[in-house]
């Protein structure tokens, strides 16, 4: 964005504005007219992945261009009144910046000789050295990546002390200086400065901890995108689909689900209500409401990129349903919605980015779920002569169980179950009884909660156990273990009918 190397109106036609983003639209253009002086700093706080740098991109490509704000945003908004501004940046995975990030910001602005006795050696600006720089015309300030900066500068020493150190009291200073009326009509905008990057050094952390105490004190605090609320469809939408049904085929739509779901009720199978599966599935669409809950589950893991990485995983997913398999077939031609089992664990790139989000899960996918027709969930659908059911049911628990994180929940309800498989032309009677009651006697890694939650863990459970010791009697075994269990069965006690028992030998021993 920094070097016009992206194109703004793909940009935005391709990403949805969320709540987080407009509210940071809105309150940087009023700071940037004069219209309030109430924030100068504002800190994106939200888990890696979670939509911060696209947010950052969003602003700067508005703020430089006059017309494309007027186009994106319309007329008589804040920032209608501003021509183009300033933007300037800094990205923390640059850790090789000759001087400092203060010399970069100095040098993007073409005043680099402001800070000219700061260089060598390398010394923090105060407070009205950077008003200095900064006044005069509207200028938004980016600062993305920090933590990866300051692991590297930790361990470069200036006299008797680090380069972190030093680039902790030089923004410190500039979060000061925007709060100054000299620079009224200066932003600094920051991604979250402990959520992106770990290590293991008090060092740096005291450092970041000391940086994010003095943003705190003078910022705003933003979060991209809300989890919870219906933002994550429209992010979906806006990125995997070019056009979309009208609305009344969308209600259309999600009334045959509230009709399916009303035919599971009337079995007492589910407890969910036809009605408010209807409301929800008309904000989701294309994409089945449960995603949201479902996925939000495991946005905390390790590694995990949030946002991003659902994007990611989506794409993938929606992908291959509109790939025909070995029989020409499309998935997405037998479905009206996106459902959250509607991945298919046998195209590799699909299992890798389910891996990838718990590995631990590996061995309970290829068992237990997708194996190229093997596994214990497709050779039950053999058996039962049904396309998907049990493979869908394993695939729902396993997307509830891929939290890695302490204190997540884990696993589903047999009702919730039922309700989320509910779907037009789907016939939900025996799903139950030949499934989700069966497959947990046959899969080696299905367990059952205390509150009775199916769910996948990387522990064999008791079937698994029985599986493998019968597996491992042969038939001398299996005649010797017998001859044992009977000979304790019959044995005589009281006597009164008989004294004695014996078993017979095998007839190749009888004399």
């Amino acid at each position: 964005m920094l070097k016009d190397r992206i194109s703004p109106d793909q940009f935005f036609d391709e990403n949805f504005i969320t709540s987080g983003m407009q509210t940071l639209l809105d309150k940087v253009f009023e700071r940037l007219e004069g219209r309030s002086n109430q924030a100068s700093t504002f800190l994106l706080s939200q888990s890696m992945g979670g939509g911060k740098t696209h947010n950052m991109i969003a602003l700067g490509l508005l703020a430089k261009n006059p017309a494309l704000r007027s186009k994106i945003l319309g007329n008589n908004v804040q920032g209608s009144r501003l021509g183009a501004v300033r933007v300037i940046g800094f990205n923390g995975r640059e850790s090789d910046a000759k001087f400092g990030i203060w010399g970069e910001l100095a040098d993007q602005l073409g005043k680099k000789d402001v800070f000219r006795d700061l260089y060598s050696p390398l010394s923090a600006p105060g407070t009205t050295a950077w008003i200095n720089l900064l006044k005069g015309e509207p200028t938004i300030i980016f600062l993305d990546e920090l933590p990866p900066y300051f692991a590297n500068a930790k361990a470069r020493e200036i006299g008797e002390t680090t380069l972190a150190h030093v680039t902790n009291t030089a923004l410190s200073n500039l979060m000061v200086a925007v709060d100054r009326p000299e620079l009224s009509n200066v932003c600094v905008v920051i991604s979250d400065l402990r959520a992106s990057y770990e290590d293991g050094s008090n060092e740096l952390n005291q450092a970041l901890d000391n940086l994010a105490n003095e943003a705190n004190r003078s910022s705003l605090r933003l979060e991209p995108v809300n989890p919870q609320g219906d933002e994550l469809y429209h992010i979906l939408r806006t990125r995997l689909f070019s056009d979309l049904p009208d609305e009344e085929t969308i209600r259309g739509i999600a009334q045959d689900y509230a009709e399916a779901v009303r035919v599971a009720k009337q079995m007492d199978i589910t407890n969910a209500t036809p009605e408010s599966f209807a409301a929800q599935l008309v904000e989701s669409y294309p994409f089945h409401f449960s995603i949201r809950d479902l996925y939000a589950r495991f946005k905390e893991n390790p590694g995990f990129q949030q946002t991003r990485g659902l994007i990611r995983l989506m794409r993938v997913i929606v992908a291959d349903m509109y790939t025909a398999n070995i029989r020409g077939v499309l998935r997405a031609d037998r479905v009206k919605l996106v459902h959250p089992y509607d991945f298919n664990l046998n195209n590799e790139e699909i299992q890798s980015e389910i891996r990838s989000i718990n590995p631990s899960l590996t061995e309970a996918i290829t068992h237990d779920i997708a194996k190229d027709g093997h596994s214990i969930a497709e050779e039950l659908d053999i058996r039962l002569g049904t396309t998907d059911d049990a493979q869908d049911v394993a695939k729902l628990i396993l997307v509830a169980s891929l939290a890695a994180v302490p204190g997540a929940t884990h696993g589903l309800r047999d009702s919730d179950i039922v309700s989320y498989l509910c779907a037009p032309g789907r016939d939900i009677s025996a799903i139950k009884k030949n499934v989700i009651d069966y497959l947990p006697t046959q899969a080696w890694y299905l367990h059952r909660s205390v509150d009775g939650r199916l769910f996948f863990k990387n522990i064999q459970n008791l079937a698994a156990k029985l599986h493998s010791q019968a597996n491992s009697y042969n038939e001398e075994s299996c005649l010797k273990e017998l001859r044992k269990y009977l000979e304790g069965l019959f044995t005589p006690h009281s006597r009164d009918c008989y004294q004695d028992m014996r078993v017979l030998p095998p007839l190749d021993k009888l004399n």
